[in-house]
């Protein structure tokens, strides 16, 4: 096996809120159990006559993100970013919603990090590798059963391009937790 596979586990995710999706790493969503990013291209077909087979041009490429996760009340670094975007959030006392947050909208930012800096590397494994985007918020899911842990799980949709990186750059990705 190549030795620069890695393994999900180093995964993270990070979310921001700040007006630049490369200008601040975020802050991680703890107790994330799993992330996907899937991505496609428009095909639209080139329509020809007295021909057996079609054919198609490209057209321009969007995608999706979906993560899930345990609950956690209190969560305000992470989770709240996310229940934010679909419920009022109140923290306080049940007398009002004077005190509740409205439910946002605007920026959200995803920063999927594929693989942490290493930095007792001393090759190229020290770099580490994340997709970065701006994402619409779609759906949020909570579900409890009594024979497991209450979980999270969102849907958003990508709002333009994905950027991804390679960096050694700690200000921009994570340190890997040994």
């Amino acid at each position: 096996m190549p030795s620069n596979v890695i393994h999900g586990r180093e995964g993270v995710l990070l979310f921001s809120t700040s007006s630049g999706s490369t200008d601040s790493v975020g802050v991680e969503l703890g107790y994330t159990e799993s992330w996907s990013l899937s991505q496609d291209r428009d095909l639209a077909e080139v329509s020809k006559i007295n021909t057996n087979s079609k054919e198609y041009v490209e057209g321009l490429v969007g995608g999706t993100v979906s993560m899930a996760g345990s609950f956690r009340s209190n969560d305000t670094g992470g989770l709240h970013k996310l229940i934010g975007r679909f419920a009022k959030i109140r923290t306080s006392d049940d007398t009002g919603d004077s005190d509740a947050a409205a439910i946002q909208d605007g920026d959200l930012y995803a920063r999927l990090v594929v693989k942490p800096i290493d930095t007792g590397a001393s090759s190229d494994d020290v770099a580490g590798a994340a997709f970065t985007m701006a994402i619409l918020s779609n759906g949020f899911s909570v579900d409890v059963s009594a024979g497991d842990f209450s979980g999270w799980s969102y849907e958003g949709t990508i709002n333009g391009d994905v950027l991804y990186f390679e960096s050694q750059d700690t200000l921009v990705l994570p340190k890997k937790a040994y």
